[in-house]
């Protein structure tokens, strides 16, 4: 492994010790639900918007949440009946392949050795300093003789890149984690890879460890930040976005109870544990650590982790972002663990909540979705559209909230905003807490000439795929994980 591979996996490597068995999106069985779905009936949902087609577009978002957290019936990471997704193969998988990979999906991919890598969320790296400051809070922490609930919370998280089959498959035969490959490409008049099949899919699941450097001092009560919804932005939030160290409240989590809870609420004053917010294990989707993979885990996690990780510690899934290519400018959906799911804050809402399919169970039902598959209402064209109407609004808490303003600065692209010709207002967002995946995914490309600036992060405007900003970049089809990770 490389060295700059190992401080952008931040010191977490969780081996599986097996080979890899990528499992396709199942069906959930859910009525009204397919995938993939046409693009042109996504469109009539998108354009043609109703009470209806919403709920249309919210079952399509469950259903896949479904899907990827359905029984796969196979072991990884030690652990039995694993979720569909933990089977998915990650970036850095995918290029290990061997050149023929494609030829048969299947068993090209199930040859691949296994290896789970959690890092820092990468597009941290895209906050000014923030190794820096991650570093001295650590330091800070490891000194501090604050044993309260607030003191000992765990403010951290890790995430991973995952591909489905049909997505690794075409990202190895189109060697796009080939950074002389894209350049082939660019070279050749291309202004953007290969379009992904319809049935790809990626996501990147966010998890948080639970052991006993974040537990009250004599108990088993874990304590991590609870979200509290989308604020109103402050000065504070737009020099320091909103990160898990602001948020006010708490939830508990007793590691003795493998079990769920009936816990709905958190402790506002993150003071109180009860059993109204104190959660157990079984309410979130959860990978344990043992015997056979700690080890290896411990070894590179102590310059991350206030001790070392131990048998019986707990990874839980706390969020995931979910993309599909079933469209030209893919559906975004993303998901966060929340303690009421069915009054679940913003990014979310009760209506989201509401369209839950029966089909989804516990604990995958116990998340948060929020969903868009536009920039700005009313939706505009691919190209020759206008910023104009109103923001949709699309993030994920535990990747975006932590965004200040200097994240999306300098540009390119430009802000344009979105103007409101109702009102003769322009909205314009300069915080995580009021992006839109699809805006800031439309940027995901590679710098090919060294007289252009390389495109940033956005926020929530319209950005067309012809867009001037794109001169001397190759688009890598909306994924960030290709652009950031292509050597």
């Amino acid at each position: 492994m490389k060295r700059h591979e190992l401080s952008l996996l931040a010191g977490l490597l969780l081996t599986g010790y097996a080979a890899a068995q990528p499992v396709p999106l199942p069906n959930p069985g859910i009525p009204g639900y397919q995938f993939p779905e046409p693009e042109s009936t996504l469109m009539q949902w998108i354009n043609q918007p109703s009470a209806a087609h919403a709920r249309n577009i919210h079952r399509h978002g469950w259903g896949m949440w479904a899907a990827l957290t359905m029984p796969s019936g196979q072991t990884e990471y030690g652990l039995a009946n694993a979720p569909v997704y933990l089977t998915w193969l990650t970036p850095n998988e995918v290029a290990a392949l061997p050149a023929d990979a494609a030829a048969n999906a299947t068993s090209a991919l199930a040859a691949a050795p296994r290896q789970m890598r959690l890092r820092v969320p990468r597009q941290f790296m895209r906050i000014p300093g923030f190794m820096e400051k991650l570093q001295a809070r650590l330091a800070a922490l490891s000194q501090s003789q604050d044993q309260s609930a607030r003191g000992v919370r765990d403010t951290s998280s890790f995430e991973m890149v995952g591909y489905d089959p049909s997505a690794a498959a075409f990202a190895s035969k189109n060697q796009l984690f080939s950074k002389a490959a894209l350049n082939k490409l660019y070279q050749a008049g291309n202004t953007s890879i290969p379009a992904f099949p319809s049935t790809a899919v990626t996501i990147k699941p966010v998890y948080k460890l639970v052991n006993k450097a974040n537990m009250i001092p004599g108990t088993s009560l874990y304590v991590m930040p609870a979200w509290p919804g989308t604020p109103k932005p402050t000065p504070a939030m737009q020099s320091g976005g909103f990160p898990e160290e602001a948020w006010p409240g708490c939830v508990y989590i007793d590691a003795k109870n493998p079990g769920r809870s009936a816990a709905q609420s958190a402790d506002a004053s993150c003071s109180s544990p009860s059993a109204a917010n104190t959660f157990g294990l079984g309410d979130f989707i959860r990978i344990p650590i043992t015997a056979a993979n700690a080890a290896l885990f411990s070894s590179l996690a102590q310059n991350q982790l206030k001790q070392p990780v131990e048998p019986g510690d707990t990874l839980i899934l706390m969020a995931m972002h979910v993309t599909s290519r079933e469209m030209t400018e893919w559906t975004w959906q993303t998901f966060f663990w929340t303690p009421a799911p069915a009054k679940p804050p913003l990014p979310s809402s009760v209506a989201v909540a509401q369209a839950r399919p029966a089909q989804l169970p516990w604990p995958a039902a116990h998340y948060a979705m929020s969903i868009g598959y536009q920039m700005v209402a009313p939706n505009q064209p691919v190209n020759g559209g206008k910023s104009v109407g109103s923001p949709v609004t699309v993030y994920n808490p535990y990747l975006e909230a932590s965004f200040g303003n200097s994240v999306f600065q300098p540009p390119p692209p430009v802000n344009v905003g979105i103007y409101n010709p109702k009102t003769k207002t322009t909205f314009k967002g300069t915080l995580g807490i009021q992006s839109n995946c699809m805006t800031c995914h439309s940027g995901a490309s590679v710098k090919m000439d060294s007289t252009v600036k390389p495109i940033g992060y956005a926020t929530n405007f319209y950005i067309p795929r012809n867009a001037p900003m794109f001169k001397g970049n190759l688009q890598t089809d909306f994924l960030w994980s290709i652009a950031d990770g292509a050597e």
